[in-house]
């Protein structure tokens, strides 16, 4: 898994969501970490084990959030190496302006979202 700070994540998001174009599933996922200084830490620590469960949140600590992006592969789904994971850890003060361009590299990149298409009912039937 690749880490990188907000702007390089940002512009990797970008390229992958126009050029994959609705052929392939982008998973999108945000965390809260647990240690307020994890990108002062060498070590990458966004493990599972590391992401604060809802019954311990303590109001009076602002964490980091872990925001990810994965993908496979078009061609071949099957070969794990061909998955694309990439991975930003955003600090509370700077969380406002990531999120604003985050929704419009988002909007300006997933096209190929659909509308769930309605069934008609048909009015004439009486149900028994």
């Amino acid at each position: 898994m690749t880490r990188l700070d907000n702007s390089q994540f940002l512009k990797e998001l970008s390229q992958v969501v126009t050029n994959n174009n609705g052929k392939s599933s982008i998973y999108l996922t945000q965390k809260r970490l647990s240690s307020p200084d994890v990108t002062s830490s060498p070590s990458i620590n966004d493990l599972p084990t590391n992401v604060i469960p809802n019954d311990q949140i303590q109001n009076n600590t602002s964490y980091p959030i872990l925001i990810r992006i994965s993908m496979n592969s078009s061609n071949n789904k099957e070969k794990k190496q061909d998955k694309l994971r990439l991975s930003t850890v955003v600090e509370t003060d700077q969380l406002n302006q990531f999120w604003q361009e985050y929704i419009r590299v988002l909007k300006n990149g997933l096209v190929g979202l659909k509308k769930k298409e309605k069934k008609k009912n048909k009015k004439g039937k009486v149900n028994k």
